[in-house]
């Protein structure tokens, strides 16, 4: 797959960390955070996912300056890197898929989630090549997927709410780029993929049907952001000023689209006509609705994504939503 399209999100164990590549961003003026918090640096990962990309908006558009923060971008290429860099307090913050973070809680890393990022409405999907209109007939048939990834999530979600499992179908494991030309070369009769392959599976083949995706269950497949509990202790003031500067860009986004697309789609390496579709199918998240979805239907959605995680085999045990979401900051943000 284009890693610039959107980021491999594979859920893998947090093994050594590898920095790739980091952007300073200087903060100084704007009076959100005390000053007694203004020298506290915070160092972001990030992977090429235009779910994380607002954090670029703020860079070019002196968001950060204008919160008083001082921020580092961190770029990484894998969730393992990104979640040892945080286990080891490399980076105080980072941007990870809903199940990722579930692991590294379960890893026992000491962070909280501070906020749902983003979330995929139609740009991830289980598709057809037209001989199945619902979940409920993969029954007994070959779907290509990747495991361990989103797409195991999609799929485990999709499957239980018909009373099925991974067991009723014929599992075929490939990545999400090859699932959606599986089935346009007739080898499989399902598969499920994102975008910008479900676009081209269907222009390929008019044929081809999305029998399911995550608009079914708000935030099954979603971003949030992490941040280190020490630095959540030592640096409040900073943080509810990082998730300002992330509101700025929101607003900014909304205002000015083709703009924050085009800023979006040079910051992850790729052209903003490959994302359009990408761009469709996600919605981002301010703090105002972080405010009352981290203590309302986040919780629900957290426990949802344990309960596919757990039989797509990525984390082993039920985590309590309480003990790890802190809208605190969201909503203080929001004010």
């Amino acid at each position: 797959m284009n890693a610039a399209t959107r980021k491999f999100r594979s859920v893998v164990a947090a093994t050594a960390a590898v920095l790739i590549a980091a952007t300073t961003l200087a903060g100084c003026g704007g009076s959100s955070a005390s000053s007694k918090d203004a020298d506290a640096a915070v160092s972001i990962g990030v992977e090429p996912w235009l779910g994380y990309a607002p954090w670029y908006i703020a860079e070019k558009n002196g968001y950060f300056k204008d919160q008083n923060v001082s921020a580092t971008i961190t770029n990484f290429d894998t969730d393992s890197d990104m979640n040892a860099a945080i286990a080891a307090g490399k980076i105080q913050a980072g941007n990870v898929g809903t199940q990722s973070a579930l692991q590294m809680l379960e890893n026992k890393v000491d962070v909280s989630v501070v906020m749902v990022l983003d979330a995929s409405e139609t740009a991830d999907a289980i598709i057809s090549d037209g001989s199945m209109a619902s979940v409920a007939d993969l029954k007994g048939k070959s779907v290509a997927y990747e495991e361990g990834s989103t797409s195991d999530v999609l799929l485990n979600y999709a499957l239980e709410e018909q009373g099925l499992g991974v067991d009723d179908i014929k599992k075929v494991p490939m990545s999400a780029s090859s699932a959606g030309t599986a089935v346009i070369a007739g080898k499989v009769p399902a598969a499920v993929t994102y975008e910008p392959y479900i676009t081209e599976a269907r222009q390929k083949d008019p044929n081809i049907k999305v029998v399911y995706t995550p608009s079914a269950k708000e935030g099954l497949i979603s971003d949030v952001l992490v941040v280190r509990n020490d630095f959540i202790k030592n640096h409040p003031d900073q943080l509810t000023s990082l998730l300002k500067a992330w509101d700025q860009s929101i607003a900014f986004y909304d205002k000015n689209t083709d703009e924050g697309q085009e800023i979006i789609a040079t910051a992850i390496g790729s052209k903003k006509e490959d994302l359009k579709t990408a761009f469709a199918g996600v919605r981002y998240f301010t703090a105002k609705d972080n405010a009352g979805k981290l203590t309302g239907d986040f919780k629900s959605t957290f426990e949802a994504v344990n309960k596919a995680s757990i039989k797509a085999k990525i984390v082993n045990g039920t985590l309590n939503p309480d003990d790890y979401v802190n809208a605190e900051f969201a909503q203080k943000a929001a004010r």
